[in-house]
């Protein structure tokens, strides 16, 4: 009976960790309370969740769910793992500003170095997705949100769970150092600071060890 125990939380554990995709968006601005300048663009962030670098050249997002419409391709870009990138709707002149912004500790891309139909697809302010899909046009990851709040990011955890809208002080958000146009920031957003996933291995143990437990007391 343990080992039919054993072999049923090693199916769970596996299945968990064959869903898990490494790449997730974690982070969406799509309506920035900055009045114009280099710091009010859309922008949305993308996190390796795992160890080891991933190239991403010749992948494509879109705002739809398909390959091959408004496609933006990814130049000669590697994420290395753990890390936390953002693609930006701003022009190149203005990345660096951008980044000094938000306190310059992370790397972010301009929409001037994609390829494709679009090379940034517009984040509507109403309510949008993002579709991450691989060279072959396999889907990745994806997001949808809402109504959006003037200046506060939409937010997702390491495991993609949706975490609403930014809060000051609240898993990293802070607000931006300068608006891009020669004034205090006022957006709030926690860019390259990607949120921990609830940890589902954890809980997965625990339950082998209660389910053992019981088995060993009413045996």
């Amino acid at each position: 009976m343990r080992s039919s125990f054993l072999k049923v939380f090693c199916f769970l554990f596996l299945s968990y960790l064959s869903s898990f995709s490494a790449l997730v968006i974690t982070e969406v601005m799509s309506n920035s309370d900055h009045p114009g300048g280099a710091a009010n663009g859309d922008w949305w962030e993308l996190t390796n969740t795992g160890e080891i670098e991933i190239s991403l050249e010749n992948y494509v997002w879109n705002d739809e769910n398909n390959f091959s419409s408004g496609q933006s391709i990814f130049p000669d870009i590697t994420i290395q793992g753990g890390e936390s990138i953002l693609i930006v709707d701003e022009i190149s002149e203005n990345i660096n500003y951008f980044i000094s912004s938000w306190g310059g500790d992370f790397r972010a891309f301009s929409k001037s170095v994609f390829l494709g139909e679009e090379t940034f697809s517009s984040l509507n302010a109403p309510g949008d997705s993002i579709y991450l899909f691989d060279l072959n046009s396999t889907l990745i990851t994806s997001v949808e949100f809402g109504l959006s709040s003037n200046g506060f990011s939409f937010e997702w955890s390491k495991s993609g769970e949706n975490l609403g809208l930014s809060e000051l002080g609240v898993n990293g958000a802070f607000r931006a150092s300068a608006n891009g146009a020669g004034g205090v920031g006022t957006d709030i957003a926690s860019p390259g600071i990607a949120i921990p996933e609830a940890n589902t291995a954890v809980f997965l143990f625990l339950s082998l060890g209660f389910l053992l437990n019981r088995r060993f007391r009413f045996a």
